[in-house]
């Protein structure tokens, strides 16, 4: 049987390209087996990194809400109060500065009316005993008015600092208060920022993995489809093989029969040559047969359109194949990424924790100062509490006296038209009064005295004719006494 030498020629050329795309076909399943074990592990290595973020997330939430608990709330309660009962004592310390300024307005009213009358008094008297008691009453009231002045503005700078020293720490404590809620806000932005941007990266890595997944199943099918179609054609070619055995056996077994026995060089050469035939159609069969079955895989008869639609297919194997390694690499890049975002998140962790001892230092030394401030305040409630009492059982003692030597009826007093009891602002008026009126008394014993004693050595003088010039009598004025101030009489 004769072969045309172009069916030859094809059955190389398609023997050949088949080689060629099983060649094809090892290179890419080789390359799939790689490129899926090495996914796996960068898959494992994501997946533990997910896991590690969301337990750092819970940790983060988990700190959250223990900032936002009921022990924290009621220390910025407490806290709240404490700042809130420095005020009152701020706005009670301001009330009593404006009382002592308006008692001092008082008393320096009450002293220029004292002065009016002084002046009517002395344009009025006459006398040696009005001019000695009011020089010595202008003496007692000069140095009585100076001690009051210095007592009072003592008094009015010792609460003037205290007051300015107390607004100081307000104003400090504010500050800080000010300065703990704006790095509070910059804390609290700063999480959910950091927040949103790991829901974003856990979102791009589920849609990744998810594509990742349906890549795999595809690639899956394909492989299981090949293997089918693999299985399918082999077993076509065994049935055709053994069909073109049994007809070539029985063409020999009739060409044997039928022919004329020949020589046996002729034979043998004839055997050779019907065996080369055999060969050569063998061969022929099974390259049609390859063909005819990579036509029935295919569903084309033009080999033209086979060979476009097998580079079609190996340029979307290759365009799928850059994919799969675009993803791999996008995998790395997002695990890079989730590295340095959770080193940043370590870091802010770490600055969070170091600000909220600080925090919690400043918190402590704000608390020492206020129990100091509150004992301090407590020992001067006591102090001021007792001076009261003494205050008011020295007012007691002054009024009894008042009472008991009739001077309450002052002309001041007069003037205002009612009678006033003794109290911390008419209480010097009292004293004054109570002293003037000692003072009148002593004068009145010295110059009753003084005219006793004249009297008792009138009786005694001899007779005009017996005694000498009497000299003249001094003046029945009392010799001057520099006044005490308060502070140093008992």
């Amino acid at each position: 049987m004769a072969v045309p030498t172009d069916d030859m020629e094809m059955e190389k050329i398609a023997e050949d390209e088949l080689s060629k795309l099983q060649r094809q076909f090892r290179v890419m399943e080789i390359d799939r087996a790689t490129v899926t074990s090495s996914v796996q592990p960068t898959l494992r290595v994501q997946r533990n990194i997910i896991r590690s973020l969301n337990t750092e997330l819970e940790k983060i939430m988990m700190e959250l809400k223990l900032t936002k608990s009921t022990s924290n709330v009621l220390e910025n309660a407490r806290t709240r109060q404490n700042l809130v009962s420095l005020l009152s004592e701020h706005e009670r310390c301001s009330a009593e500065v404006k009382q002592h300024r308006a008692t001092i307005s008082e008393l320096d009213f009450l002293l220029r009316q004292v002065q009016k009358e002084i002046k009517g008094l002395k344009s009025k008297g006459t006398g040696c005993e009005m001019e000695y008691a009011n020089t010595l009453t202008n003496q007692t009231m000069l140095s009585q008015l100076e001690n009051r002045l210095d007592t009072a503005m003592k008094k009015f700078n010792t609460v003037n600092s205290e007051n300015f020293n107390i607004r100081l720490e307000i104003d400090k404590l504010l500050r800080d208060r000010q300065f703990f809620n704006m790095i509070w806000k910059g804390q609290v932005k700063r999480l959910m920022d950091g927040k949103t941007q790991i829901l974003d990266l856990v979102e791009q890595a589920i849609t990744t993995y998810d594509q990742r997944e349906e890549w795999c199943s595809k690639l899956d099918a394909l492989k299981e489809k090949a293997a089918v179609d693999y299985r399918k054609h082999c077993m076509e070619v065994r049935e055709l093989q053994r069909q073109l055995d049994h007809s070539l056996k029985l063409e020999e077994f009739l060409r044997t029969k039928g022919t004329v026995r020949l020589t046996a060089a002729d034979a043998k050469a004839e055997a050779k040559r019907l065996e080369q035939q055999e060969a050569e159609l063998r061969t022929y069969n099974n390259y049609v047969n390859i063909l005819e079955a990579i036509k029935e895989f295919a569903g084309e008869d033009d080999v033209s359109k086979l060979i476009l639609e097998f580079n079609r297919r190996e340029e979307e194997n290759y365009a799928l194949f850059n994919y799969i390694n675009e993803v791999n690499t996008e995998l790395k890049n997002l695990n890079d990424n989730v590295k340095t975002l959770k080193v940043t998140i370590e870091e802010e962790h770490a600055k969070y924790e170091a600000k909220l001892l600080q925090q919690q230092d400043s918190i402590e030394s704000l608390k020492s100062t206020l129990e100091k401030k509150k004992e301090s305040t407590k020992n001067l409630r006591v102090a001021c509490e007792r001076s009261e009492e003494v205050l008011a059982i020295l007012l007691q003692h002054i009024q009894t006296l008042a009472q008991s030597s009739e001077c309450n009826s002052l002309p001041l007093l007069k003037l205002l038209g009612k009678y006033f009891e003794v109290n911390v602002t008419n209480a010097r008026l009292y004293i004054k009064s109570l002293e003037k009126k000692i003072s009148e008394i002593v004068d009145v014993i010295k110059v009753d005295e003084y005219l006793q004693r004249w009297s008792d050595s009138k009786e005694r003088t001899p007779p005009s004719s017996r005694r000498r010039r009497p000299r003249p009598a001094p003046s029945p004025r009392a010799p001057t006494r520099t006044p005490l101030p308060l502070s140093q009489r008992g």
